[in-house]
């Protein structure tokens, strides 16, 4: 009799933890399937709104394929394929792909060796008549273009040498004008002898040029390191750089004997701006205090205005064994402002509070932090914390998204003595904080995810939606956390294995927070939705998304998720 008691209670217990597991979908969200279409295999996968459609720009093996659906009805509509598109030989040097105006651009870098000129061509997809433009050089230049040199694959066995990043592309908030940027090759290879020579050129939407000159920084290449760059309505140049006080490299100077506390930056950050059709700087300084910049990107809002935001960080040794200066190490933000003539305003900080930096983490990270939080100097961190974008408000408000974003390599020796070495991507809790108008902080959350993969991103990370009041972040989640206590570690979602597609609700007034699910990949629609990732999810409108499923039998089909 006890036996069976015990029987049945193991069965009640487990009868228990699989009706919890399975939880109830969220009514705020509807999901509707459109037909099947002919697959293609993502190599290339993008997505526009047009005109009331959607034209999809895929790759299938070497075929460049481009679509047209339908959003309301999820049907594709129209299809153009181009055979062996990729092979050609000139589309090698694929440099990007971006929207301007009506057009989707692909743009490639082309050397040519006998005349020593470095060219940018592109060809516009129309987003009308989903037709392709010839090719068209928008750039050409003597010499070389400095970039970064690095070795690829060019065959199973072969490698050559080549010049990646040489250009970088920014466009406006409205999406009507296009800077391409580029330094040209330096005088000296001495950085200290060196000043950066940066080529400015700015088009409309339809590529027509509105200016274009070129700039002599005021410091060496080693005196700067150039952070970000952004363009704005009126077509004027911007530049972030960080400008060393002294003739090292060093992040921080050495305290002097005896004294204690942080240790002060031995660089100061700087705007350069340049007005659209001149080649004069305007430069402002940007005091930080003892405050050590992590990440920090520079972008137009929808006001108009040029804003820098990023993340701070401790004084750490500056440099990484591997990867040079350490990244992810994020103590608070900071936000400013910039004026009309380029001079910094609204300057504010806020270091990350450790009842935050607590919740949801490891008995490791919550001892590390708590060590910091009476240190002087070294504040709590957000370890491992990687900004993904800063998604800007119709008032000028915006809220910046991070996301804990590492790999850790593990490598095992055989007892024949050879080794191999396998590498695990984490993605884990998120960052979301909004900053006001005025630069205040009006909110800041820590919210917990642990997903894990050994093949890059696929089906981690999530997506940013703003649908009505509130911000909506989506991802797949282990059903076990819907539920999650802050003194918890969150149950790990495996790339690969499914999941509950879940979103994060954050009301972009008051900040709070909501959890719900959406569907269950491995019982969607009476099947599995198979090959799920995060890269096919697409922002349709306000309140809706499209995800791009794939059926098994060599078929494709939309699946649209509406917020009510």
């Amino acid at each position: 009799m006890k036996k069976i008691n015990i029987f049945l209670l193991v069965l009640m217990i487990s009868t228990f933890n699989l009706i919890a597991q399975d939880p109830k979908l969220s009514e705020n969200f509807t999901v509707e399937v459109g037909e099947e279409y002919g697959e293609t295999d993502g190599g290339m996968r993008n997505f526009y709104k047009y005109d009331g459609y959607v034209v999809g720009i895929n790759r299938h093996k070497d075929h460049l394929i481009i679509q047209k659906f339908d959003p309301n009805t999820l049907k594709e509509v129209e299809r153009k394929e181009h055979k062996k598109f990729f092979k050609e030989k000139r589309r090698e040097d694929f440099e990007k792909i971006l929207r301007l105006g009506d057009n989707v651009l692909f743009f490639y870098a082309q050397w040519d060796r006998k005349a020593k000129v470095e060219s940018l061509e592109y060809e516009a997809i129309s987003l009308k008549t989903l037709e392709i433009s010839e090719f068209k050089e928008i750039i050409r230049q003597e010499g070389k273009v400095a970039g970064d040199f690095a070795f690829v694959r060019s065959g199973f066995f072969t490698t050559k040498a080549k010049t990646l990043n040489k250009y970088e592309y920014r466009t406006s908030y409205d999406e009507d004008q296009l800077l391409l940027e580029y330094r040209l090759k330096p005088k000296f290879r001495d950085d200290s002898k060196s000043y950066d020579r940066i080529s400015i050129n700015v088009f409309d939407k339809d590529l027509n040029v509105i200016w274009n000159n070129v700039v002599e920084m005021p410091y060496t290449e080693k005196k700067m390191d150039n952070e970000d760059f952004a363009i704005d309505k009126e077509g004027n140049f911007f530049m972030l750089a960080k400008v060393y006080e002294d003739d090292t490299t060093n992040e921080t100077k050495k305290k002097k004997r005896g004294k204690k506390g942080k240790k002060d930056a031995n660089y100061h950050l700087e705007i350069f701006k340049v007005k659209k059709g001149t080649n004069t700087i305007v430069n402002s300084k940007i005091e930080i205090g003892d405050k050590l910049v992590d990440e920090i990107l520079l972008y137009e809002n929808a006001l108009g205005d040029i804003v820098l935001s990023g993340t701070s960080k401790n004084p750490d040794s500056g440099k990484g064994l591997l990867f040079g200066k350490r990244r992810g190490q994020a103590t608070g933000i900071f936000t400013a402002k910039l004026d009309n003539e380029g001079a910094i305003s609204d300057f504010n900080s806020y270091e990350f509070p450790i009842e935050m930096l607590t919740k949801y983490a490891t008995k490791k990270e919550k001892k590390k932090n708590k060590k910091k939080e009476n240190d002087e100097a070294e504040s709590p961190a957000f370890n491992g914390l990687k900004i993904n974008t800063i998604a800007a408000n119709d008032d000028g408000s915006f809220v910046i998204l991070g996301e804990q974003r590492y790999i850790v390599a593990n490598t095992r020796t055989t007892s024949t003595g050879r080794t191999s070495t396998s590498y695990v991507h984490y993605y884990r809790d998120i960052l979301a904080a909004k900053i006001n108008v005025d630069g205040t902080l009006a909110w800041m959350h820590k919210l917990p995810k642990l997903q894990v993969g050994r093949r890059g991103k696929r089906t981690m990370s999530y997506t940013h939606m703003f649908a009505g009041e509130n911000h909506y972040l989506l991802y797949l989640d282990n059903v076990k956390n819907l539920n999650l206590p802050e003194d918890k570690v969150p149950y790990k979602h495996t790339d690969g294995k499914g999941g509950y597609f879940t979103a994060y609700i954050i009301n972009d007034q008051t900040g709070e927070v909501k959890k719900e699910a959406i569907f269950n990949t491995r019982d969607f629609n009476g099947t599995e939705l198979e090959h799920f990732e995060t890269d096919k999810i697409f922002p349709l409108s306000d309140s809706e998304i499209l995800i791009e499923g794939f059926e098994g039998r060599s078929k494709d089909f939309l699946v649209k998720v509406k917020a009510k």
